[in-house]
């Protein structure tokens, strides 16, 4: 029982690790061409002119909105983000979840963009308000602790994060489409392709019979 326990674990692994690395490099051409494209429109100032649009992503709330100018000159490491929690989140679905919930995995598949984004969204903050202000901003300006004041900044933009995150995501067409049905499609691919490997191995495991 122990072995099989083990070659389960194994197998488990293995099936997280291959999720992972397809996930990235999925969602990583995805995230650089999708966002390069509608960048690349938005310069057309013609189409963003009849769409309103002047960033790639953007927030609306109401009585004022914010373009997010920095991300546009700067993509690297918010889309290096993004993937990064999108891929653990999806492998650790394809892995855990997918093989024991079988019946409502569609459902399950349109519900995981979105965790992503609300996991992803407080380390988004962080990432600009350390763009924003470097720790040395806090030496230069805060002389008599600038440490506890350099995180006090931290955590309140990683709320700001958290709370427009998910607003962004919602309001940034196209990008917002474009992203979420690339994401969900690669959800699906992934589980199709690697989904079965533990439930299979540990069946196998598990039918072997003692020599």
């Amino acid at each position: 029982m122990n072995k099989i326990s083990q070659s389960a674990k194994f197998h488990s692994i293995t099936t997280f690790f291959l999720s992972f690395g397809f996930l990235v490099i999925g969602l990583g051409v995805s995230a650089s061409l999708l966002f390069s494209g509608v960048k690349l429109m938005i310069e057309n100032h013609a189409i963003a002119d009849v769409l309103n649009i002047r960033t790639v992503l953007h927030i609306n709330m109401g009585y004022r909105g914010y373009d997010f100018l920095e991300i546009d000159k700067q993509p690297f490491p918010y889309l290096l983000t993004i993937v990064l929690v999108s891929s653990i989140t999806g492998a650790l679905w394809t892995t855990v979840v997918a093989p024991k919930y079988v019946q409502h995995f569609k459902s399950q598949i349109l519900v995981l963009p979105w965790i992503s984004v609300i996991l992803a969204s407080p380390i988004l903050g962080i990432i600009w308000s350390v763009n924003l202000r470097s720790p040395q901003y806090f030496v230069e300006h805060y002389s008599s602790d600038p440490k506890a004041v350099m995180w006090l900044f931290y955590r309140t933009d990683a709320m700001s994060g958290l709370t427009s995150g998910w607003l962004s995501a919602i309001q940034s067409f196209p990008i917002n489409i474009l992203g979420y049905v690339a994401f969900c499609l690669l959800l699906l691919m992934s589980r199709k392709l690697f989904s079965n490997v533990v439930s299979q191995k540990a069946m196998s495991s598990f039918n072997e019979k003692p020599a």
